[in-house]
């Protein structure tokens, strides 16, 4: 029968794993607000199709060959917000990217999660006129 770790070192373990996952959820999980902003189209980016190429990982019993994830092409806007003063990007299809040009104005939808004392991500959820 192997050794058995002291309660007290099980406890420590338990309670470092479960701040690691409360810090997990607030950071990338918690509900945030989503905000509306207006901003300005400041570049129009073409993005080609391409292909990403995915190898598998871990124990293989048997033959695991990697795996083609084709990428469709799409066009890259920054836009520049007017309240709060930020620039951000949105990647859109290219048939959906026909209606929106450089220097128009639009709509945004964005959520914002930061990390305390580290930074901020922007996350543009939809872009409209």
């Amino acid at each position: 029968m192997p050794p058995r770790l002291p309660t007290a070192v099980l406890f420590t373990f338990a309670a470092i794993f479960a701040v690691f996952a409360g810090g997990m959820w607030l950071v990338f999980l918690r509900p945030v607000e989503r905000r509306t902003a207006q901003g300005t189209i400041t570049h129009k980016i073409f993005k080609p199709a391409g292909q990403y190429v995915q190898y598998p990982v871990g124990m293989r019993d048997s033959f695991y060959s990697p795996s083609t994830i084709p990428i469709a092409e799409c066009y890259v806007f920054a836009i520049h917000l007017d309240q709060p003063p930020l620039d951000v990007g949105y990647a859109l299809n290219s048939i959906a990217s026909r209606d929106f040009e450089v220097g128009q104005k639009v709509n945004l939808v964005y959520q914002e999660r930061s990390v305390p004392f580290m930074g901020r991500r922007i996350y543009v959820l939809q872009m409209s006129h």
